[in-house]
C-alpha cells in the first residue's frame, strides 16, 4: 500500500503544480500590476525631465 501512494502522488503532485502555474498565469493576465512609480521616474530623468 506505501509503495501505492508514493507512486501515485508523484502524477499529483504534477497535477496540482500544473493547475497552480494555470490558475497563476490566468489570474496575471486578467488582474495586471500597476505601473511602478520608480518606472516613471527614471523615464522622466532619462528625458531631462524634472524630479518630483
Amino acid at each position: 500500500m506505501g509503495d501505492t501512494l508514493l507512486t501515485l502522488s508523484i502524477p499529483a503532485l504534477l497535477l496540482a503544480s500544473g493547475l497552480y502555474t494555470a490558475a497563476s498565469t490566468w489570474w496575471r493576465r486578467r488582474h495586471p500590476a500597476p505601473p511602478s512609480p520608480y518606472t516613471q521616474q527614471a523615464a522622466r530623468l532619462a528625458e531631462g525631465g524634472e524630479q518630483p
